[in-house]
């Protein structure tokens, strides 16, 4: 609308907004890198290109007001994300300890923060907003920081997260009381008091809706809509009517964004709102914290009087929440680190000093002191935690496992049990049986909570060194099947997963990177295992070779050019190398399938049967075809296209070694049908049989067995060099002829060959290539011409065209080239399009040659006067293509 009336300059505009989520994104990442917070790098990028700097993005116009919509979204959906993040029902089980931390961390600094901020600032207001402002707590820099060094399991982390989860609860109403009692301009008690009972009946009533309401709301529409997008809407919908039910009570906006995201938190689409409404934010939250830095006043920040005030603050701010630690008492707990966990600040910290800055109750001064303070609290923290953590006991190795013999009998009962709803110990392990005790714990996490026994011994090795062995796999697979988060939240926590799966701990770090600082349920999943495990009513239950390679497929799945490997490494761990093998190339398999179906037409019949031989056996493809569905959604024509072609590999499957009881695979069928029928000649056979021997797969599946048999009589005895012998066949389509020419090899014998063909004025349609280590070559070609051609003449041409140099590949305009090697399981497969001309066959094949490419088939089509040319190529020692071979040959063809 700004827009719209003039007032504002939407190119502008667009250009601030990139210059503000590119550099938040970029000093974010670098900020990651280096080991600090990311939002310390949004915020530095703020100041780098506001006012006090660059002065790229100036906030004093109405594209300030644009901009600062924005961000006002970001910090909505950050407060959504942190009440969908919030179990109350961990609230209610945090304990004593956690309790009395929370609220002594609440009031201690908001007290001290006040009475100390009255010596800076002369109104009254604005010091209970400053004290306020000290009661934030960032869980999330604290909780990543103890994640780090695996000691999320320890007592000391147990209590700080749960304080926190208290300390939040009780900030936000002391927010919404605040903001309240400075807007109205005075503070007496019955101002407070009656702000006090209008929060808290707002948090009630917005409380009861939200969570008995939404939803049931949320289930209806997802009921009864058509589109995938309607439940986020919907989720939207209610996060900005209860901001506004906020603001029209006079309350902080943010408050009922909070209240909303409990209530969603509740929906069973809670994963998807997170998910979806998690990438608005990524974006968004940027600018919201980009912002703050915009405003500082650099020139303000550097007052001796503003870096006094700062300073007074972030000693009140540290020792307001290290005196919180005295809730502690009764516990062995080591206080000192509880109180340097609830010290940072984080973004909890700037949203209260963002609505200050925006009501008028902070000055620039207050501002910038409160922005000084929770910088400080924030990069402090993490090194002061890492310190304190290296100084306790269990921070240096326990000692390393004992060897465990991979072959020894599984236990007679379980490490762990359910009493009163607590997990357990029924026995106590070792230090070598940390990862299956782990296992054993985490298979009851839907049933109940760890004890502090339980995490009180893990937290004491959470340094030892861990060794996954190959008996622990049927543990994993049984996890996976159950598909419980609050078991990989365990093995994560407890560090386990880091130590002994550092795969599957990687993947589950890069799924949460940019969700915020809390781990959303959704990170805890592995999504192909789950469609495995939903897909076996129509599969039958997936075997463990099948849930194993679901898992390597989720965790290296967003790998770009890595996954292959990262498949192999993380397999490899788990079982045996033989059964790693198959597992590996189950998933290989799987991808084949689905690449198959990318496209209509892509594989003909001689295809299939390559796929078909490959794959070996029905089983072999019932597994592959399983996880191929479950990698993820196909459209409907694709799904259409994978059923025909599976269930057509299995007809080829189905009884490969009903000609033969010798045969073993679908190559070696047609093999062994030729050698019948050379057996029924008068002649010795011997040395065009032995010549089928050594042909390879390729070649006898391309063919027929009277086709084969025909090729070996032609080849053989072996011509000598520079004869070629010809046999021209009818081929059943109309003016289309079968030529095999058998020869020696030399250097671009397929692009000489075709050459003559192109002189004899014959159209190819088709061919396939077979070389043998002895220097013999049979070229079938498929030719279109209305007159069979002569075998004598061609015979001429080809001993001609033989004697000649190879030709030079000649630069093609209009041409494109797509490379595909996932389509077939030997080969790479390359398709040439470009307008239909005289020479572009001859000038592929030659570019071939000079590539050192060796073609095994090539299949030639004009459609609509475009050349559609589909070759199947190898290295020469019949590997698919790699990055260089395929470089030479775009390099030959420009």
């Amino acid at each position: 609308m700004l827009a719209a009336s003039g007032s504002v300059d939407l190119a502008r505009l667009l250009l601030d907004l990139l210059i503000v989520i590119a550099v938040a994104k970029i000093a974010a990442e670098v900020a990651e890198r280096i080991r600090i917070p990311a939002v310390l790098g949004e915020i530095a990028a703020g100041v780098a290109i506001g006012p006090s700097a660059l002065g790229l993005v100036d906030l004093q116009d109405a594209r300030g007001v644009s901009l600062g919509m924005l961000a006002e979204l970001g910090v909505l959906l950050l407060l959504l994300q942190v009440g969908m993040e919030m179990d109350l029902g961990e609230l209610r089980k945090v304990g004593r300890a956690s309790l009395l931390v929370g609220i002594i961390g609440v009031a201690v600094p908001f007290g001290a923060g006040a009475a100390v901020s009255l010596a800076f600032v002369d109104s009254g207001t604005t010091a209970v907003f400053l004290g306020a402002a000290l009661t934030a707590t960032s869980v999330g820099i604290t909780a990543r920081v103890l994640g780090d060094l695996r000691a999320l399991s320890t007592t000391e982390a147990r209590i700080v997260l749960g304080a926190a989860v208290a300390d939040d609860v009780l900030g936000l109403v002391i927010l919404t009381v605040v903001v309240k009692v400075v807007s109205g301009g005075s503070v007496d008690a019955t101002t407070i008091l009656s702000t006090l009972g209008l929060a808290v009946a707002f948090l009630l009533a917005t409380g009861v809706v939200g969570l008995t309401v939404v939803p049931r709301l949320l289930d209806g529409v997802h009921r009864r809509s058509t589109s995938p997008a309607a439940v986020t809407t919907a989720a939207t919908a209610v996060m900005l009517g209860f901001a506004m039910l906020a603001d029209q009570a006079k309350l902080a906006f943010i408050i009922g964004a909070f209240m909303a995201g409990l209530g969603i938190a509740k929906s069973r689409h809670h994963e998807r709102i997170a998910r979806d409404l998690g990438s608005v934010g990524s974006l968004c939250i940027p600018v919201f914290f980009a912002l703050i830095g915009v405003n500082a006043d650099l020139e303000a920040l550097g007052k001796p009087s503003v870096l006094a005030f700062a300073g007074v603050l972030s000693v009140v701010a540290v020792i307001g929440k290290l005196v919180a630690a005295a809730g502690a008492i009764g516990t062995r707990a080591d206080r000192l680190l509880i109180g340097l966990g609830m010290v940072p600040r984080g973004e909890v910290g700037l949203i209260f000093a963002s609505i200050g800055l925006s009501t008028g109750v902070l000055g620039g001064d207050e501002y910038g002191a409160l922005v000084i303070v929770v910088l400080a609290t924030t990069v402090l923290t993490p090194p002061l935690l890492r310190w304190r953590l290296g100084a306790q006991p269990g921070a240096t190795p326990v000692g390393t496992p004992a060897p465990v013999d991979d072959t020894r009998a599984a236990p007679s009962e379980p490490w762990a049990r359910i009493e009163r709803g607590a997990i357990v110990w029924t026995r106590q392990p070792d230090d070598a049986q940390t990862t299956a005790a782990a296992l054993s714990v985490a298979s009851l996490a839907a049933l109940g909570r760890p004890s502090d026994e339980v995490l009180g011994w893990f937290a004491q090795r959470r340094t030892t060194p861990l060794t996954w062995t190959h008996s622990d796999t049927p543990a994993l697979a049984r996890l996976l099947r159950a598909s419980e988060p609050r078991a990989w939240r365990f093995l994560e926590a407890s560090g386990v997963l880091e130590r002994a799966l550092p795969e599957v701990a990687a993947a589950l770090v890069r799924r949460r990177a940019d969700m915020g600082d809390l781990d959303p349920v959704g990170a805890l999943r592995f999504e192909i295992v789950d469609r495995l495990d939903q897909l076996a009513e129509r599969f039958g239950l997936p075997s463990d070779d099948v849930v194993l390679a679901g898992l390597a497929a989720d965790v290296c799945a967003d790998l770009v050019g890595d996954a292959d490997e990262c498949c192999s490494v993380l397999v490899r761990r788990l079982v045996d190398d033989d059964t790693a093998d198959r597992i590996t190339t189950l998933v290989a398999d799987a991808r084949m399938l689905r690449h198959g179906v990318a496209r209509v037409g892509s594989l003909d019949e001689r295809d299939l049967l390559q796929v078909a031989t490959h794959l070996h056996t029905p089983d072999r493809l019932h597994g592959a075809h399983h996880l191929a569905v479950a990698l993820g959604p196909l459209e409907i024509w694709q799904q259409e296209l994978l059923a025909e072609r599976i269930q057509a590999l299995g007809a080829l499957l189905a009884h490969p070694e009903s000609h033969d009881p010798g045969a073993t695979n679908l190559a070696a069928t047609r093999r062994l049908a030729a050698e019948h029928l050379l057996e029924m000649h008068d002649r010795d056979m011997t040395a065009p049989i032995e010549r089928l021997h050594f042909a390879s797969d390729t070649y006898l599946l391309s063919h027929d067995a009277e086709s084969l048999a025909r090729h070996a009589l032609l080849i053989e005895p072996l011509p000598r060099p520079g004869n070629v012998r010809v046999e021209v066949t009818p081929d059943p389509r109309p003016d289309h002829w079968i030529v095999d020419v058998a020869c020696r090899d030399r250097k671009a014998v397929l692009a000489l060959l075709t050459s003559a063909l192109a002189t004899e004025g014959l159209d190819i349609a088709g061919a396939s290539i077979a070389t043998w280590p002895d220097g013999g070559v049979l070229d079938s070609f498929v030719v279109r011409h209305s007159d069979r051609p002569s075998a004598r003449v061609l015979a001429a041409a080809f001993e001609t065209a033989l004697s000649k140099r190879p030709p030079r590949p000649t630069a093609l305009t209009g041409v494109s080239l797509e490379v595909d090697n996932g389509l077939l399981p030997w080969h790479t497969s390359i398709i040439v399009r470009g307008d239909d001309r005289p020479g572009l066959l001859r000038s592929v094949t030659a570019a071939f040659a000079a590539s050192g490419i060796v073609v095994h088939a090539a299949r030639v089509d004009t459609i609509d006067g475009v050349a559609v040319d589909r070759f199947d190529v190898s290295d020469r020692l019949g590997r698919k293509l790699g990055p260089v071979l395929e470089a030479h040959l775009r390099a030959a063809l420009r």
